[in-house]
């Protein structure tokens, strides 16, 4: 008798819990949208506790996935900060102030400024990552790379404004577009410091920036 009770509530057991593994199918998703899920979780790890917080048995669990699943995406760490890198510069490309039409070169410069503070009031993990891997570039040559191309195409950007504004005759003719565009990246980066404790003093300082490279009156 004993025994037949046993066996009836086991059999209740398997039927219960087929019910609801039934009930709560496992979601599955398409590679290339797994491997954004754990891009951005790793992204958002990033921003809020830096590259200590870059732990990926973590990263798998947010994403409701096992850590065999996330090496399957991203083999070695590496490929996870490589994909982080390119998450980040997309979308330093797609939020970016975007161009006017007739706008000019002093227009243009003036747009770095607004993307600066509009990182800050909008999307400030954005900037938080960005310190992370300028920060880490010195003694990881790995990220130092990733950041060399993030700053080849911000560089390559405010080359061409600054031969725009040459042509244009609005900046100074002794103006050397490369070189210049070297130090009007170092100078929006050393200043985007000041937006955090000081919105008008990013712009007291971005505003000296363009009066230097300005072609003055007479000239």
């Amino acid at each position: 008798m004993t025994d037949r009770m046993t066996q009836a509530k086991r059999a209740k057991t398997r039927k219960s819990t087929a019910k609801n593994s039934q009930a709560t199918p496992r979601t599955r998703f398409r590679a290339d949208v797994r491997s954004q899920m754990i891009v951005e979780a790793a992204f958002h790890a990033i921003a809020k506790e830096g590259f200590e917080g870059l732990r990926t048995r973590d990263i798998a669990n947010l994403v409701g996935i096992n850590i065999a699943t996330l090496h399957h995406h991203f083999p070695t760490k590496e490929d996870l900060i490589a994909a982080i890198a390119s998450y980040l510069s997309k979308h330093f490309r797609e939020e970016k102030t975007q161009p006017t039409q007739g706008e000019t070169a002093v227009d243009a410069l003036k747009r770095q400024a607004k993307d600066a503070v509009f990182y800050h009031g909008r999307r400030p993990e954005m900037l938080a990552v960005y310190q992370e891997f300028v920060g880490r570039a010195p003694r990881d040559p790995m990220i130092q790379k990733l950041v060399q191309r993030l700053h080849a195409t911000w560089h390559e950007d405010v080359e061409q404004m600054l031969r725009q504004g040459k042509a244009e005759g609005s900046l100074r003719s002794d103006l050397d577009p490369k070189a210049a565009a070297g130090i009007v990246i170092s100078t929006v980066w050393g200043l985007i410091a000041h937006v955090f404790v000081s919105p008008e003093d990013f712009d007291d300082g971005f505003d000296q920036l363009t009066k230097w490279i300005l072609a003055q009156p007479g000239a």
